[in-house]
């Protein structure tokens, strides 16, 4: 057996002494570490928004996080991939320095203030200010950034006619995936601005893209775009519901529905009438219906023809009314019967003929008179003209009888008479047809001799009170 090695009591004390010491020079060196740790730095066991900074000065806690977050990682992802990488320096993101430092400084008082001997673990989110680049921003966003997939555009709701369904159509808009810059960029910036409060700092940020960032289509489907749809086609059933029919005596004359559609101007999204194509039709309708301040060819009581120049017997279509009255009719849906606007009218027609078999002749040649009515002879008599002098002659042409008076006074002083007569019926310039007592006849060339009127029609009594009891105001006479 060996010997026993013994310590002596002085060695043990010197041991003991030696441990004692080391502790304290162990636990001076901890006090001295974590009062320098939470002097000069941020402290232990913190972080930043997730960063950790823990015992790093202010100077390199804001080195730290500025750079972290200028690297941050972006990425935009599209229909389940990933289109473009980038960060939030290249996007021109940045924090302001002189704010961050001011910020973290006075994070560091605050915990120097509250230093405790075991420190927990805490995360901080101090204030902090944004600075962006926007050039930056929009040149790190072009579109051109994004690959070269193929894409759409938007279309816009429109309406359009159809022509096989002959009717007005809503075509839908339709969103498309062309990337909108200007949309892009506030997606970004709203996406960024509600992320960086809670997660300023810290992984890779996913954008992920639709239609928010598409070009939208400018017209969308609306009420307002549906009640034009509707009006539109009710507009144009109406024109194709429209007919007017023009009553001229026993004549008509139809604006049918494929008249009125030939005047339609139908456009993608609208329906107007071609006016200068209803003026046309309307001029024409005059230059075929009216009878006065034209010259008139009349067929005698001799079976000959005649024509009178100074016409102002008849009937006029008053264009412009007609064009206004017209429009307003085809525009309706109805099927309108009537006679055409007129700016003068006449007793009666039947198509062009103005005097339907009623009317008053005189051959001033053979001084002879007749009256029809709805085509029968009335009668017929001699009479006696104006004198075939200047400013006694009678008047040729074709005139309405003005009115009817019985009896009436006849006075010239210019020719120095004063007469009254029982029926006055006068159709131009003061000329008129009455009876003549005083003539001892009529007819042959009396009215060549002093027998001659001052341009009157002298009548014998009897026949001027048949002729003044058959006609009206506004009957037809023809001098020739």
């Amino acid at each position: 057996m060996g010997k026993k090695f013994k310590v002596s009591r002085k060695t043990k004390k010197i041991i003991l002494g030696g441990c004692i010491g080391a502790m304290v020079i162990l636990i001076a060196g901890l006090f001295i570490y974590l009062y320098i740790a939470d002097t000069n730095t941020l402290g232990r066991k913190i972080s930043i928004y997730g960063l950790d900074v823990s015992t790093l000065t202010v100077d390199k806690a804001e080195q730290k996080i500025l750079k972290d977050f200028r690297e941050r990682k972006v990425a935009f992802q599209e229909d389940g991939e990933v289109v473009y990488k980038t960060t939030l320096g290249n996007l021109g993101y940045d924090l302001n320095e002189d704010a961050l430092k001011t910020q973290l400084t006075e994070l560091q008082k605050t915990r120097e203030a509250n230093r405790k001997l075991f420190a927990t673990q805490e995360d901080q989110k101090i204030p902090y200010e944004i600075q962006k680049d926007e050039e930056q921003e929009k040149t790190a966003l072009q579109k051109s950034n994004f690959g070269d997939k193929e894409r759409t555009a938007s279309v816009d709701a429109a309406i359009q006619y159809n022509e096989n369904q002959k009717q007005f159509t809503l075509i839908s808009d339709v969103q498309g995936n062309q990337i909108d810059e200007s949309r892009l960029l506030a997606y970004v910036d709203q996406s960024l601005e509600s992320l960086f409060p809670s997660q300023l700092l810290g992984g890779e940020i996913k954008l992920v893209m639709g239609t928010d960032v598409y070009q939208q289509p400018s017209v969308t489907v609306s009420d307002d775009m549906q009640n034009k749809l509707s009006g539109l086609n009710e507009k144009l059933n109406k024109y194709r519901s429209s007919t007017v029919t023009y009553t001229l005596g026993n004549e008509t004359q139809v604006v049918d529905t494929s008249t009125i559609e030939s005047w339609l101007q139908i456009s993608s999204d609208s329906i107007s009438v071609d006016q200068d194509a209803v003026k046309t039709y309307v001029q024409d309708l005059a230059t075929k219906y009216n009878t006065i301040y034209v010259p008139r060819t009349f067929h005698t009581s001799y079976g000959n023809d005649v024509t009178v120049s100074d016409n102002e017997y008849g009937f006029q279509i008053d264009q412009d009314g007609e064009l206004q009255q017209l429009l307003k009719d085809i525009a309706s849906g109805s099927e309108v019967s009537r006679d055409p606007v007129y700016s003068i009218s006449a007793m009666q027609r039947n198509g062009s003929d103005d005097l339907a078999g009623s009317y008053i002749e005189v051959s001033l040649d053979n001084q002879h008179l007749w009256l029809y009515k709805d085509g029968a002879l009335v009668t017929e008599t001699d009479i006696v003209s104006g004198a075939p002098k200047a400013g006694r002659e009678t008047y040729r042409g074709a005139w309405p009888i003005a009115y009817k008076a019985s009896p009436y006074n006849l006075s010239s002083s210019e020719y120095g008479y004063n007469v009254t007569v029982k029926y006055w019926m006068p159709f131009v310039y003061g000329q008129g047809l009455h009876d003549a007592s005083w003539q001892s006849s009529f007819g042959g060339n009396r009215y060549k001799s002093g027998a001659g009127s001052h341009g009157c029609i002298n009548l014998p009594t009897d026949q001027a009170a048949l002729i003044y009891n058959t006609i009206d105001g506004g009957y037809p006479i023809i001098i020739y």
